[in-house]
């Protein structure tokens, strides 16, 4: 009887210490996957003496032999371990860069393509082209999130970044007709042509007169349109239109439409020019007139076709919630346009200043001097980048001086690198001599001088009356 306990103890003690030594090896080696068969037939070639091991253990790490690994044991990578929300954070990441993405990423192994097709947000960027059948697919994969609908003749593909689509008429309102349907899952719209079209514009807006209840961001950009028209979009419903980017198009500026916007990147159409042109945009400014962030400009690129105002401008719009303005110039000089526009809105919470000039000149503008005599800079300015013609050695540091809260100037010159001046505002509130407390960071001194009030005042051009 003692003799059938002794056994029964054994026994259940060998098993104990195997089951121990099996979860002991799972634990240590968590980076390998063992195979089934591998686990109870080990390589019969295989043979480690006691004098091997401590030929190996004495060995510097770096020589030692790489250890022997079964037939049955594969490498487990690294990324395998993440969890599947950082995986497929990463992807929707790495889609807005390249529309093609998800199609890549659902091709590598069978786990990403799992994680992949989990992911509605992931196949959300419809960037409409010839493949149709495709972007149908995409659409049913995105389930029910919000659609970024593109219809560009530049590819948004990262490998096909320099090919151009031709579109025609025709060929672009069939690709509209792909995302039409969905109008009220749109986040975002971009339409964006670089050639000319006869009746481009018209074929691609045509089925955009629903409301679009989800939209939040817009980008309308062909500079070489000729329709003078003026177009309303989403039958003036879009209550959360946040961001606007217009270039060479004349919409119907809308309460219901633009009344929230908060980010707007306007370049004229260039249909008008000098009081009308303002007048123009003193109109639209004045719906839209929450805006944090604006972006302006005149381009010289066609000659006006609509009837010109012979009066001046005299209403004022008050800007309250704007942050940051950028006055774009692209010529030789500032246009009166913009000049007279300047001068027109009241910015009290103004706290950053783009100077852009897109020509990248060499020589400042002749009408500088003129246009800061005009434009009494604001006191609430932090930040000023001042870019090739818009810079002059004689103003920064009267700019410096006579702005209260100014903390930095950035200037851009052709064929120099980037050049900062660090203004401590505190310092210069407290000292006798502020010229001296502006640090500049590679920047070479500016001469102490002022910026003369010259008896100049712009004038509009002749073609405006």
């Amino acid at each position: 009887m003692p003799s059938k306990r002794l056994s029964r103890r054994r026994r259940v003690a060998n098993i104990s210490h195997s089951l121990f030594t099996t979860l002991k090896s799972f634990l240590l080696s968590p980076f390998t996957i063992k195979s089934q068969t591998s686990a109870f037939h080990p390589d019969p070639t295989y043979q480690s003496t006691s004098n091997n091991r401590a030929t190996e253990i004495s060995r510097p790490h770096r020589l030692r032999p790489s250890p022997h690994i079964y037939p049955g044991y594969q490498a487990l990578h690294l990324i395998h371990l993440l969890p599947f929300e950082i995986l497929s954070h990463i992807f929707v990441l790495g889609s807005e860069e390249d529309a093609l993405l998800p199609v890549s990423v659902s091709h590598v192994c069978r786990k990403w393509r799992k994680v992949a097709l989990r992911t509605p947000s992931l196949w959300r960027i419809i960037s409409l082209n010839s493949h149709e059948r495709m972007w149908h697919e995409r659409i049913r994969r995105a389930r029910a999130c919000s659609l970024d609908v593109i219809l560009s003749s530049r590819s948004s593909s990262y490998h096909s970044r320099n090919r151009h689509h031709n579109f025609n008429p025709s060929v672009v309102q069939n690709l509209m007709h792909i995302a039409i349907p969905y109008i009220d899952r749109w986040r975002s719209l971009e339409v964006a042509f670089t050639e000319y079209v006869p009746c481009l514009w018209m074929s691609a807006l045509s089925g955009c007169n629903r409301p679009a209840p989800s939209l939040q961001e817009l980008c309308l950009i062909y500079s070489l349109n000729d329709d003078t028209s003026e177009i309303t979009l989403f039958s003036g419903v879009a209550p959360r239109l946040k961001r606007l980017t217009v270039d060479g198009i004349r919409l119907n500026w809308l309460p219901s439409l633009f009344a929230n916007l908060t980010y707007l990147d306007y370049t004229h159409h260039g249909f008008t020019s000098g009081h009308r042109a303002v007048h123009d945009v003193i109109s639209i400014l004045g719906v839209s007139s929450r805006i944090r962030e604006l972006h302006i400009l005149f381009p010289r690129t066609r000659s006006p076709c609509l009837p010109q105002r012979k009066f001046n401008v005299a209403k004022r719009i008050s800007l309250p919630h704007l942050t940051t303005l950028s006055l774009k110039v692209d010529g030789t000089d500032i246009p009166f346009e913009l000049a007279h526009f300047i001068t027109l809105i009241s910015t009290p919470s103004l706290t950053a200043l783009k100077l852009v000039d897109l020509r990248h000149s060499s020589q400042s503008f002749p009408s500088l001097k003129p246009f800061f005599y005009v434009y009494a800079l604001p006191p609430t300015l932090r930040q000023v980048h001042i870019s090739y013609g818009w810079y002059d050695p004689f103003m920064v540091r009267p700019m410096a001086q006579s702005l209260p809260r100014m903390g930095k100037i950035t200037i851009k010159r052709l064929r120099l690198p980037e050049q900062v001046l660090m203004v401590n505002p505190a310092a210069k509130r407290h000292s006798r001599f502020p010229v001296d407390r502006i640090n500049l960071v590679g920047a070479p001194y500016h001469r102490r001088c002022s910026i003369d009030r010259l008896p100049v005042s712009y004038r509009p051009p002749c073609k405006a009356f």
